[in-house]
């Protein structure tokens, strides 16, 4: 008996021990709040069952009844902790049915019988610790186990739903033996000589109980005198603390077993976070990956179209370009740009972009939207909401049957005055983002920057050609004007010279004439062969400098040798380029009219001067030089000066009578951030 004992406390114990270790470990798992009670609960019945073992090994009178205080503590106490557990377990999974509310009023007459009873058995003279034992398993242990076994089955329920069967096995067993701990610590007590209203007594219930003799029909009080040790000795040839020792392993094995799973769904969960969080890492990193390809194809655009800008291609051409990509970068099914016509009075569509059509608009085609015309007219921009009607809608895109859904608009604003309105629409009824408007927002920038852009090279090309018209009326005063007046003179002196019979000097003033026609035409060619040269630009620079080099040559019967060093393009504002044309032109024609010069050598290179680089031109000719300051030349030459400082350069001039003349033009290239952008650009 005393290693029953021995082995029924053990099991508890060790319960008690795994759910104290198991109380340390972190985790959320349903029952850990519960698991002190049953740690407390474990220690306190171990120790209960080694009390009994020490009692049964014969002790001295003095520990003997030290010990049976101590089992009159302990036993009750048990029973109180596991009712805690038992509870608790029972309301881990959730709230109770909600039938089973009645239950508390079923219980008041039988638990206040239990109690009345239990009082009246505690005057009766006995031992006190029988009917300690009794009442505190019926009372409190009863009870607890049911409790606790009814808490693992909604815990075998709940695992069950969860497709979790390993656990709901272990849970289904921890319930069973609960249960079976009720009965066989609960139910079956100490035989006692007292029942209701005295009918049992021990002798007579022993006696009668398997032979049919009394009433054992009445109540838990019949059960109690039925269920006792002998009975259940006598049933199953073995006591009834073998049976208590089997349902405490059985209660130690499938708790803590159940617990071991917990700590394992715990690990498993642990792992399904860590693939969460590693799925959305991933994410992240894919989003960052979008984020930064969209942020490449934003500013490769943006770049493109400031290069078109700078390049100074053609408006309409730039426009297209901006409304093809803004369709393409927001994922718009309609893009269209307005401007107002020349009345300022209506918007017209000027541009669109729509699934497989991108086109500029070249008739009268008003924009009647009020959404865009308010836009418009406030300069503020707009973007609709999900509940906006779709006849506010209407309008917003051309060359479509589908109605727009989804709109937003920003105004286009030329030195704080409306010009125009820039806007995408969508035939989904997702409204556009805040983002999605500050993108529209920058592209329309772009948009104004470029019209801006068209309207100043108009304006460039209009001062250009002001000036051009200065310069050839100043050519034509110099040169042809003077001419004619020489020629129209020289007429009327022949006129008398014919009247007076005078030939041999009308023959010399023929000659002279003839010789002034030849200058006058001349002049006349050269200025065309600058004029075209200087408009013609789109050639590229070397090339224009070639073709104009290789005419003059022809026109003045000069032997002209030109010698390109440059390795690429000379990267040259646009600015620059010009100013080094009309320098080299001036230049050739200071030579014909007044160097004499059989050879010219026309030399480009680029060197470094002062740490910079720069376009080296040098112009040398074999005719007959000037002094500095008593030549005739000194207004062409001041013209070149001025050109050269107007774009940062500087030009040399080194010539000597009798040694022909050497001239060197230096400009500055562009930094290389700036290549291809010309000095037009406003940025």
């Amino acid at each position: 008996m005393m290693i029953i004992y021995f082995f029924y406390g053990l099991s508890f114990g060790g319960l008690g021990l795994a759910a104290y270790l198991q109380l340390r470990r972190e985790g959320d798992l349903p029952l850990k709040k519960e698991l002190p009670w049953l740690a407390a609960f474990g220690f306190a019945c171990g120790a209960t069952a080694w009390v009994d073992m020490f009692l049964m090994s014969g002790t001295t009178q003095d520990l003997h009844e030290s010990l049976t205080i101590l089992r009159i503590i302990l036993q009750p106490v048990t029973g109180l902790l596991l009712i805690r557990f038992g509870w608790g377990t029972l309301m881990s999974v959730g709230p109770l049915p909600a039938w089973t509310i009645v239950i508390p009023g079923l219980l008041v007459v039988p638990i206040a019988y239990v109690i009345t009873y239990a009082s009246t058995t505690f005057i009766t003279p006995s031992p006190l610790e029988i009917p300690i034992d009794i009442w505190s398993r019926y009372l409190l242990y009863l009870p607890g186990s049911i409790m606790g076994g009814l808490g693992f089955l909604r815990q075998w329920d709940m695992q069950r739903r969860q497709d979790l069967p390993d656990v709901a096995r272990l849970m289904l067993g921890a319930g069973l033996a609960f249960l079976l701990e009720a009965f066989v610590v609960g139910l079956v007590v100490p035989a006692a000589p007292y029942g209701p209203a005295s009918y049992y007594n021990y002798d007579r219930v022993a006696t009668n109980a398997f032979s049919g003799e009394g009433n054992v029909s009445k109540g838990i009080f019949g059960l109690t005198a039925w269920l006792d040790y002998e009975q259940i000795l006598q049933t199953t040839h073995l006591p009834i603390e073998f049976w208590r020792m089997v349902s405490a392993i059985g209660v130690t094995f499938f708790v803590v077993r159940g617990l071991g799973v917990f700590d394992a769904i715990q690990k498993r969960r642990m792992a399904a976070l860590q693939a969460e969080r590693d799925r959305a890492r991933e994410d992240a990193f894919e989003a960052q990956i979008a984020a930064r390809e969209t942020a490449e194809r934003w500013t490769e655009a943006l770049v493109n179209i400031s290069r078109r800008i700078a390049e100074l291609h053609d408006i309409d051409d730039i426009l297209l370009y901006i409304v093809a990509n803004t369709r393409e970068l927001l994922a718009a099914d309609f893009v269209g740009l307005a401007i107002v016509n020349g009345s300022s009075t209506v918007m017209e569509l000027k541009c669109c972009a729509l699934t497989g059509r991108t086109e500029t608009v070249d008739s009268a085609t008003p924009v009647e939207n009020p959404l865009i015309a308010n836009a418009f007219r406030t300069s503020t921009s707009y973007r609709s909401q999900k509940a906006e009607r779709v006849e506010n809608l209407r309008g917003a895109c051309f060359f479509s049957d589908r109605p727009a859904r989804a709109l937003a608009v920003v105004p286009l604003d030329l030195d704080s005055h409306p010009i125009g309105a820039f806007w995408i629409a969508g035939f989904q009824p997702q409204p556009y983002s805040e983002t999605d408007l500050i993108w529209l927002e920058c592209l329309a920038d772009q948009a104004v920057i470029a019209i801006k852009h068209g309207l100043m090279t108009s304006q460039l090309q209009s001062l250009s050609i002001t000036e051009e018209r200065g310069r050839i009326a100043r050519e034509m005063h110099d040169g042809l004007a003077q001419v004619l007046g020489y020629l129209n003179l020289q007429v009327q002196t022949l006129d008398a010279l014919l009247q007076q019979g005078k030939t041999d000097k009308l023959r010399t003033k023929l000659s002279e004439m003839r010789e002034a026609v030849q200058v006058a035409h001349a002049d006349v060619r050269e200025n065309i062969l600058s004029l075209r040269t200087t408009l013609a630009n789109e050639k590229g620079l070397i090339p224009a400098m070639a073709e104009y080099l290789e005419e003059f040559g022809i026109q003045s019967k000069t032997d002209v040798q030109f010698v390109n060093l440059l390795a690429g393009d000379a990267d040259l504002s646009s600015v620059a380029e010009v100013e080094l044309v009309c320098i080299l032109q001036e230049a050739l024609s200071n030579v014909r009219k007044h160097a004499g010069a059989e050879h010219i050598v026309v030399r480009l290179s680029k060197e470094r001067l002062a740490g910079d680089e720069h376009i080296r031109l040098a112009i040398k000719d074999d005719g007959v030089g000037f002094q500095a300051g008593a030549s005739k030349r000194s207004f062409g030459l001041q013209t070149m000066r001025e050109r050269a400082a107007s774009v940062s350069g500087k030009l040399v001039i080194n010539s000597a009578p009798g040694q022909g003349t050497q001239i060197e033009c230096w400009l500055p290239c562009l930094a290389p951030e700036k290549l291809n952008k010309k000095s037009l650009v406003l940025q």
